[in-house]
C-alpha cells in the first residue's frame, strides 16, 4: 500500500478487515462492497488477529459485541499492532461512555450503528481509506524531507568536487536504497552528457556504460529533453521506441525502468541524475521522483559551490604561476640590463686589444683595462649575488642558524662603517628601548646584512650634517613577540609611486655606479626566510623610515651564536 494523490487514489489498493461473530453480516458486508473495496473478513477477534498478521490492512470494523472480547477490546489490540490502521466500531448496543472512553483515548477512529445503511458505510470507508492515504503520505513525507535535510547537510559541507560527487552517489545507493544510478555533467558546448561517476562502481557492466556516449547526433531528443528541465521515465518494454545510446544503456543494466532527473543550476542545467531497478526492486512512483529531485535540488546547490571552490584553487594557481613568471620576467630584464652595460666596454676593450698591442699606451693599457676589468668584477658580483638568491650551490655548507642578539649585530654594523659615513658628515643615533636583550633566531650574517643593506641605503639618502636613526624595541602581538629594528632618515623621501617598487629587483633611483637594486631585494627576502617583515614608510621632502620585525626568542632560549 503506497499513498498517491487523492484523485488518483484506488480504493481497491487499501484492504479493509471486517470482524463478527455472525456469518451473515460478514457475506453481506462482503456482497455489497466486494466490487469497490479490497474485504476481508473474520469471524472472531482470535481470526482477525492472524489476518492482520498476515495482510497489510488500512481499515479494521469490529463488531462491539463478540463472545471472548468485546470489539473496544479488539480495536486497542489493533492499535498496538499498528498505530497507523483506522479502527471503526460497529455496535448497537455500546453504550455512551464506553464509545466515548474508546475514541477519547484513542482505541476508535470512529463507529457507526447498527443496522448501517450501505451509503453511509460506503463514505465512512471512503473517509477511513483517504485518511489512512493521507497520513501515510504525510509519514513517506516526513522521512523523505528527514533524510534530504540529513543529505543536504552533508552534501553542502563538502568543497572537494571528487569527494562530492562519491558522496552523492553513495546517498542514492544506501540511503535512498536505490538498485543503481549515475550523474552526468554537459560538456562546456551543451552537445554532450558525461558520465561524472555512477554505481555499482566496478565490474564489466560499468567500463561498458562509461563507454556509451551521448551527444547530440546520437542521442539529440534525449538531451533536448534534458536541457529543457523534464525529468524522464525510462522503460525497457519500450526500448525500441528510444535513441541508440539510450537503448543500450537499458539493455546493459537490464532493468526494467531507469529514472533521469535534470540538475537545474542558477544558469541552466548542468547534469542529471540517474537510477534505475536492475536487481529487481519495487516499479517507481511519483513519490522516488520526487525524492530524486528533491536529492537533484540539494546536489546541484552543492555541485555548484564545488565547482566554484575548484574554479577558484585553479584561477589562484593561474595567478601564482603568471606572478612567478613575471617575477622572472622582471628579474631577467634587469639582469640583461645590468650585465649589457659592462659588457659594451668589456666587448669595446677586446675589440681594440689586437690593434694596440704593439702600442704603449697607458691610457688604453692603464685607465680602459682597469675599466675592464672592473666591470667583469661588476658582472661576476651580479651573478654571484643571483645564486645566493637563487639558493644555488655553492659547494658550501649552509650555516647553522641560532640566537642572534640584535643590539650586538646593529653595534658592530655600525662600527664597520663609521668611519667611510663620517666623510660624507652622516652620524649615527642608537637608541635601545627595551631593556631585556633582543634576541631572534637566524644566521648571524645574514641579519648582519640586513642592517648593513638598510643603514647604507639611509646615509645615502641623508644630506650632509643629517643623522641617521636607529630604534630597537620589542613589540608583543596575537601572533607572539617581535623584534623590531626601525632606520629613519632625513633625506628627500620617495614617491608614493617608487615606494610600492623599492623591493623589486633591480629598481633603484641611484646612480648605475652607485647601486644595482638588488640589496633592498635580497634584505627582503632574508628577513621573509626568517619569518618576519619588513615595511617601508616614506614622505617626500621628510624622509624614510624602513621597519623590520623578526620573531623574538624567549629568555631560555638566548644562547648567542658567536659572531
Amino acid at each position: 500500500m503506497r499513498p498517491r494523490p487523492l484523485q488518483l487514489l484506488d480504493h481497491r489498493d487499501f484492504p479493509v478487515l471486517y470482524v463478527d461473530d455472525e456469518p451473515e453480516n460478514l457475506r453481506v458486508f462482503e456482497l455489497t462492497f466486494g466490487r469497490e473495496f479490497s474485504i476481508l473478513t473474520a469471524a472472531s477477534a482470535e481470526e482477525g488477529m492472524e489476518v492482520l498478521n498476515a495482510n497489510p490492512v488500512a481499515v479494521v470494523l469490529s463488531d462491539q459485541r463478540m463472545p471472548g472480547v468485546t470489539g473496544v477490546q479488539f480495536l486497542s489490540r489493533v492499535r498496538e499492532l499498528d498505530p497507523d490502521t483506522i479502527r471503526i466500531l460497529v455496535t448497537a448496543y455500546g453504550d455512551v461512555e464506553t464509545l466515548g472512553d474508546a475514541i477519547n483515548d484513542g482505541s476508535v477512529y470512529r463507529y457507526l450503528a447498527k443496522p448501517w445503511e450501505p451509503e453511509d458505510m460506503r463514505l465512512t470507508l471512503r473517509r477511513a481509506i483517504e485518511t489512512f492515504a493521507l497520513e501515510r503520505e504525510r509519514t513517506a513525507l516526513l522521512q523523505e524531507l528527514s533524510t534530504i535535510n540529513r543529505l543536504s547537510r552533508a552534501l553542502h559541507q563538502e568543497m572537494d568536487l571528487e569527494r562530492l560527487v562519491e558522496l552523492l552517489l553513495n546517498a542514492m545507493n544506501k540511503d535512498l536504497g536505490f538498485d543503481g544510478g549515475a550523474l552526468f555533467f554537459f560538456d562546456k558546448t551543451g552537445e554532450r552528457l558525461l558520465w561524472k561517476g555512477l554505481f555499482p562502481g566496478d565490474g564489466e557492466v560499468s567500463e561498458v556504460l562509461k563507454a556509451i556516449e551521448f551527444s547530440r547526433p546520437l542521442a539529440g531528443n534525449f538531451l533536448d529533453q534534458i536541457l529543457a528541465g523534464q525529468s524522464q521515465h525510462l522503460f525497457l518494454r519500450d526500448a525500441d521506441r528510444y535513441e541508440g545510446p539510450v537503448q543500450r544503456w537499458l539493455t546493459e543494466v537490464s532493468a526494467d525502468e531507469i529514472m533521469v532527473v535534470p540538475l537545474t543550476g542558477k544558469k541552466g542545467v548542468i547534469g542529471a541524475l540517474a537510477v534505475d531497478n536492475r536487481r529487481g526492486s519495487r516499479s517507481f512512483g511519483a513519490e522516488d521522483s520526487g525524492l530524486l529531485d528533491g536529492l537533484g535540488t540539494q546536489a546541484v546547490i552543492a555541485l555548484e559551490n564545488a565547482r566554484l571552490v575548484e574554479a577558484l584553487r585553479e584561477s589562484r594557481a593561474q595567478v601564482r604561476r603568471a606572478d612567478r613568471l613575471g617575477t622572472l620576467g622582471t628579474l631577467a630584464a634587469g639582469l640583461a640590463h645590468e650585465i649589457n652595460n659592462p659588457l659594451v666596454s668589456i666587448k669595446t676593450f677586446l675589440n681594440m686589444a689586437p690593434e694596440m698591442r704593439n702600442e704603449t699606451d697607458d691610457s688604453f693599457w692603464g685607465d680602459y683595462h682597469r675599466l675592464a676589468q672592473g666591470e667583469l668584477e661588476r658582472v661576476r658580483g651580479l651573478v654571484s649575488t643571483m645564486s645566493r638568491l637563487g639558493g644555488s650551490d655553492t659547494g658550501e655548507s649552509p650555516a647553522p642558524r641560532g640566537p642572534v642578539p640584535l643590539a650586538d649585530v646593529v653595534r658592530e654594523g655600525l662600527g664597520l662603517i663609521e668611519h667611510q659615513v663620517a666623510d660624507q658628515g652622516v652620524r649615527f643615533q642608537l637608541e635601545v628601548l627595551d631593556e631585556s636583550p633582543l634576541s631572534v633566531h637566524g644566521l648571524r650574517d645574514q641579519i648582519h646584512q640586513v642592517v648593513l643593506n638598510l643603514v647604507l641605503n639611509a646615509v645615502d639618502a641623508s644630506p650632509s650634517g643629517e643623522t641617521v636613526a636607529l630604534t630597537l624595541s620589542s613589540e608583543r602581538g596575537e601572533e607572539g613577540d617581535w623584534a623590531v629594528v626601525e632606520i629613519r632618515d632625513r633625506g628627500h623621501g620617495i614617491s608614493e609611486t617608487d615606494l610600492e617598487m623599492v623591493f623589486d629587483p633591480f629598481f633603484t633611483t641611484k646612480s648605475p655606479d652607485k647601486g644595482s637594486g638588488l640589496g633592498l631585494m635580497i634584505a627582503h627576502q632574508i628577513v621573509s626566510d626568517h619569518g618576519g617583515s619588513v615595511e617601508a614608510l616614506s614622505e617626500l621632502g621628510v624622509g624614510s623610515t624602513f621597519r623590520v620585525r623578526l620573531p623574538l626568542l624567549a629568555s631560555g632560549e638566548m644562547s648567542p651564536v658567536p659572531a
